[in-house]
């Protein structure tokens, strides 16, 4: 049997953005930690307008994630938040990566 959760998280719409004001209310982060994360290059903004960033779907989930990081290892320093972020992501694409090449191997 398909799990829908799993369809959807797999099959995120690119084309649907969130504003920065949104992102920031539904992911946890704040203002400064979202700067450190685009600076550092973990969140990328899907457009400028009028001096606001809007941002994909996709940076929601990782802000999220970045918000539960921050919490789970009480990081206080959003430049730290940053490379830990980056450092998850890069573990992320490197299983991924291994996945791909080692077809009978299972992700934990």
């Amino acid at each position: 049997m398909i799990d829908i959760e799993s369809v959807h998280a797999r099959f995120i719409d690119q084309r649907v953005t969130v504003t920065e004001d949104e992102l920031l209310q539904r992911s946890g982060i704040t203002g400064a930690e979202l700067r450190a994360l685009v600076d550092s290059g973990a969140l990328a903004p899907a457009a400028s307008a009028s001096g606001t960033w809007t941002f994909t779907i996709e940076c929601l989930g990782i802000a999220r994630t970045a918000c539960r990081l921050r919490d789970e290892l009480d990081l206080d320093d959003t430049h730290a938040l940053a490379v830990v972020l980056r450092l998850a992501q890069r573990v992320s694409e490197l299983q991924d990566e291994l996945m791909r090449l080692r077809p009978g191997l299972r992700r934990r």
